[in-house]
């Protein structure tokens, strides 16, 4: 019972209390686990040291994925870009009731342009056959026009396409293009086994 009443005494409660911070905090301090050396102030300086330079370290990467992440939205929205981004408008309907379908051959003269009106290239007459995709973005933007049409095709300076000859004009004039296509005649039903996009 003494014990107890002795513990009870705030001096004795105090003079505890002291040995043990001292025994954790202050003993063995050369060992490197012990609480002492852990809450030394070089290791808490270390420590905060360490903390700030992974902080440095998560941020870096979190603004390196951001930039990745737009870069790669950008390059989503232009790949999302299709044959609707180009457009067209016609400047004469033509005579007749054929219009271009998929395996029509049609025979066209046209030119092509800069946004600002300067002519790059001009052909009197080509013939192909649409769907067979010798030049898709012009197979696909005649397909209904009338024999003695005029269509402009508009296409975007950004247009992505697989077209080497219209991927070396759209970047070495770095302007959007406008072709100007007159189709000359149509020949019917050339092929049945094509399928047009």
């Amino acid at each position: 019972m003494k014990i107890f009443e002795l513990l009870r005494n705030p001096l004795i409660k105090t003079i505890g209390i002291a040995l043990v911070l001292y025994f954790a905090l202050f003993a063995n301090k050369e060992k490197p686990e012990s609480l002492g050396n852990r809450l030394s102030s070089e290791n808490i300086k270390k420590s905060f040291s360490e903390a700030q330079n992974q902080g440095k370290f998560i941020i870096t990467n979190v603004k390196i994925a951001q930039e990745i992440a737009k870069e790669k939205a950008a390059e989503q929205k232009l790949a999302s870009q299709n044959i609707s981004d180009i457009a067209t408008s016609d400047l004469e309907i033509g005579t007749g009731e054929q219009l271009v379908a998929c395996g029509d051959e049609a025979e066209i003269s046209y030119g092509i342009y800069t946004k600002s009106g300067k002519q790059l290239e001009f052909l009197n007459s080509k013939k192909f056959v649409i769907g067979e995709n010798q030049n898709p973005v012009i197979e696909k933007n005649i397909i209904g026009m009338k024999r003695g049409g005029i269509r402009e095709i508009n296409i975007p300076y950004n247009y992505r396409t697989e077209d080497k000859k219209l991927i070396e004009l759209l970047k070495f004039n770095a302007t959007d293009l406008k072709y100007q296509i007159t189709l000359l005649s149509i020949v019917k039903g050339i092929s049945s086994t094509l399928i047009c996009k």
